[in-house]
């Protein structure tokens, strides 16, 4: 379908059908777009890739277009700077419902076509193959169909010699050869995860350990922490070897190990070392005296990380884990917050921990819920009488995920300095960044997966949300939003910009905080420093 037909049809709607309207904002820029609300307070506009909220203080002018001037036209443009499927959503819907349908399916096809044949170029064959399916329902037929067909045909066979090459892996029991084989699949089929992502990680966990065993510590390390990532309760497992890595160099810093493994002489010794090379004795003395209290006088180093390897080796072939020293993870924690934040005093000295068989048990005492950790606070004409932590301990990712993060929660006021209350979003997204490194690489590949398979949460659903998430994806997007949102905020700053947000909102305050002038192009620039940044 060539540009001038579109154009063509373009010209035909008449009426004010699908009218256009041009909002002038006080920067200079300029939205076109239909505006579908206008309460005096701000401005809803539908563009072709969806509604736009702006508040009416950033807006000096709203012209009405000519209705030749359409949405449409907008669509064609999109076409022409070479994004056209950021306007297929608005075309579909436009589509079926709209009485011109027929006059509405030319820059329809042309939308879908040029994005078949963009994605095409980039070899993203699963997204080809469903708009291939959403065109084939579309009345008409173009001169390029016949080479896309060819195209396709290809990238179906190109799928299942992909499959092929997996199972041959499997079959030969090679567990590194068949994690390559199915992210070269994945790469290409983003959304057969859900076929594969268990058979992935369990297969990482496998070459994780055969590399371990054979002593290659630079290859394990990645493997491990990957399959943890993919599958968290494999870290009952894996945690041993993942710290031992780190205490040779590989993976996780001394740092980010010492949450997995607070009281471990290895992970000290470690810190000592790296104190020493950077000539720094006072924290080597003070991690050497960590070591004593644990082993006693006399260190011998060799001894040390013997035992934490013989450990590892017997965790991944299948052992029983140790369990979770709880106090200890809970004190790792308090001190990593307290330094993270630069909170006043001193982190509490104990803190009641009651401990459940399973979540149906804690729910019957505390009343339903859903987090595996929670705090009871027991309060007397305003005085703090007690606080009792409650935890399911039967989640190995546990330390990783829902402790720290119930613990920031619980310490949230700290920060605020008050007892403001934050909206849903932005405390869940606080609480999020605050968790172990494990958690917090995992929200990461759950955001490169939404964003993939296109269902990345938009920030107005976050803004919307009346309660904490309960859902990972949403949780994990607060956090990463909230920590881009916050990455320049001197800390000093920083309680002053939570009461902002959350007496006046977000967007009142987006111009002055984060540059952008909507929320749509806040969602582009957190997706291109959070998710495609890394």
């Amino acid at each position: 379908m060539s540009i001038l037909l579109i154009l063509v049809a373009l010209l035909s709607l008449s009426g004010g059908f699908i009218g256009a309207d041009e909002v002038h904002l006080i920067n200079g820029h300029c939205l076109r777009g239909r505006i579908l609300s206008d309460d005096g307070k701000q401005v809803v506009l539908q563009v072709p890739e969806g509604k736009i909220w702006i508040r009416k203080s950033r807006i000096s002018s709203i012209l009405k277009l000519d209705p030749k001037r359409t949405l449409l036209e907008e669509c064609n443009r999109r076409i022409q700077g070479g994004t056209p499927g950021s306007a297929i959503p608005f075309l579909r819907k436009e589509y079926r419902q709209s009485p011109l349908r027929d006059q509405i399916l030319p820059i329809y096809r042309e939308s879908l076509l040029c994005e078949i044949e963009r994605q095409l170029e980039l070899e993203k064959m699963e997204r080809v193959l469903e708009l291939w399916k959403e065109y084939q329902t579309l009345a008409g037929t173009s001169s390029r169909d016949g080479l896309i067909r060819e195209k396709i045909f290809q990238g179906q066979e190109r799928l299942l010699n992909l499959e092929s090459d997996i199972h041959i892996a499997l079959e030969m029991d090679r567990p590194l050869q068949a994690t390559s084989c199915i992210r070269n699949l994945l790469a290409e089929f983003p959304s057969e995860h859900r076929k594969w992502n268990t058979t992935l990680a369990e297969n990482l966990l496998e070459a994780g350990r055969r590399a371990y065993d054979r002593g290659d510590l630079e290859k394990a390390a990645p493997l491990l922490i990957d399959s943890v990532i993919l599958l968290p309760h494999q870290l009952h497992r894996a945690r041993t070897a993942i710290v031992y890595c780190a205490t040779r160099g590989h993976g996780l810093t001394i740092d980010q190990a010492q949450q997995l493994l607070p009281r471990q002489p290895a992970v000290f010794l470690a810190a000592a070392k790296d104190a020493e090379k950077s000539g720094n004795g006072l924290d080597r003395a003070s991690h050497l005296d960590r070591v004593r209290k644990l082993v006693g006088e006399e260190i011998n180093p060799v001894e040390i990380a013997t035992q934490l390897s013989t450990r590892a080796h017997e965790e991944l072939a299948g052992a029983p884990s140790e369990a979770l020293d709880i106090t200890s993870h809970i004190d790792q924690h308090h001190a990593r917050l307290w330094q993270q934040w630069h909170l006043p005093g001193k982190p509490p000295a104990a803190i009641e921990v009651r401990f459940h068989d399973n979540s149906e048990q804690m729910n019957e005492i505390l009343g339903p819920g859903s987090a595996p950790v929670r705090f009871t606070v027991e309060m007397n004409y305003g005085q703090l009488i007690s606080e009792t932590l409650h935890m399911v301990v039967e989640d190995p990712f546990i330390d990783q995920d829902a402790l720290p993060r119930e613990l920031f929660r619980n310490t949230l006021v700290k920060i605020v300095g008050s007892s403001c209350w934050l909206p849903p979003w932005l405390e869940e997204g606080m609480c999020a960044i605050s968790r172990g490194e494990l958690a917090r690489r995992r929200d990461l590949h759950l955001l490169k997966d939404a964003y993939n398979l296109g269902n990345l949460p938009d920030i107005t659903d976050l803004l919307e949300m009346k309660a904490s998430a309960v859902d990972e994806l949403y949780r994990a997007t607060c956090g990463s939003l909230v920590e881009w949102l916050i990455s320049d905020v001197p800390p000093a700053l920083l309680p002053d910009l939570l009461l902002r947000w959350s007496e006046e909102g977000l967007e009142q305050s987006l111009s002055t905080v984060t540059g952008a002038d909507t929320l749509h192009e806040l969602q582009q620039d957190w997706i291109r420093g959070s998710i495609k940044g890394h």
